[in-house]
């Protein structure tokens, strides 16, 4: 019998830190190494595409998020890349603080703050933009692109 053979759908290295984000559907999400940019790790998916920074804490002092500026230019550069791919959809910028802690997510200058068991919830929640096959190409695409500057 014909069996269909799922593809690989992540790059070669991804932090320890992303055991959260195994559990997306392969078919619909696609994660990146972004240290090239200046991030943990690239998400495009269906629901659009996310940088997320891992944290070593996060201490809010007079309005500054540590990580915050390097995850919003990251979310600068990952969206130029999409764009040069032909896919134009929000770059959503996820801060993930160190430890389990649940607390209730939050958006700190436009960099949203959720607990690492959450990151899951947060990225498939949304309503969908793409369709798959757009999320392959486009993931696909930016690959070569992150491969080149490395």
């Amino acid at each position: 019998m014909w069996a269909m053979q799922q593809p690989a759908r992540t790059t070669k290295r991804v932090p320890m830190d992303a055991k959260e984000l195994a559990r997306l559907d392969p078919w619909s999400f696609r994660t990146l190494d972004g240290r090239v940019l200046g991030a943990d790790l690239l998400v495009i998916g269906t629901t659009g595409a996310f940088v997320v920074v891992f944290a070593d804490r996060v201490v809010l002092s007079r309005g500054r998020l540590p990580g915050g500026s390097r995850v919003r230019r990251a979310a600068r550069r990952f969206r130029a890349h999409l764009a040069q791919a032909g896919v134009h959809v929000e770059t959503r910028a996820l801060v993930c603080p160190e430890g389990d802690a649940v607390f209730p997510p939050r958006t700190v200058r436009g960099v949203r703050v959720i607990p690492r068991v959450l990151l899951t919830a947060e990225i498939t929640g949304l309503h969908r933009v793409l369709m798959p096959h757009q999320v392959n190409r486009a993931a696909d695409s930016v690959a070569r692109e992150l491969a080149k500057l490395s």
